[in-house]
């Protein structure tokens, strides 16, 4: 028989994998649902159209409306593409920051190693968060 003690050790391990790889899943699913978005939304132009499709399908939209509609959607998705282009901005600024203060704690040997770990993660970060110019788009 299992001593109580080690049978309540082995069911808190149980718990605590089963939360990790919980959370684990969770955080994939979100950052995939997260770069699907971004992904949709980094051309203006090509978003408006999808949520005008979208509009008219959802609502039975008849010419019309559509024809009413089409330039405040083209406007939103002008003014979404600006906000997420600020947002990467302030964003990589502040990440820029903060690195530059850890890296300042940290041995020359320590440094060099954090800031290309971190050179990399820029590079991979700015792909999913900074939208691309597209031709719809006005900077």
């Amino acid at each position: 028989m299992i001593p109580s003690r080690k049978l309540a050790a082995m069911f808190a391990c149980v718990f605590v994998l089963g939360g990790m790889v919980g959370a684990l899943l969770e955080w994939n699913l979100v950052d995939n649902k997260l770069s699907q978005f971004l992904s949709h939304t980094g051309d203006p132009a090509s978003f408006a159209q999808r949520l005008d499709k979208k509009l008219a399908t959802q609502y039975q939209l008849d010419a019309d409306e559509q024809a009413r509609i089409a330039p405040l959607t083209q406007e939103m998705a002008q003014k979404l593409y600006q906000l997420r282009r600020k947002f990467a901005s302030d964003v990589l600024a502040t990440l820029d920051e903060e690195h530059t203060r850890i890296a300042a704690q940290m041995t020359e040997t320590q440094r060099a190693a954090y800031e290309r770990d971190i050179a990399e993660r820029r590079k991979r970060l700015e792909a999913v968060i900074t939208p691309a110019a597209s031709p719809g788009s006005q900077p």
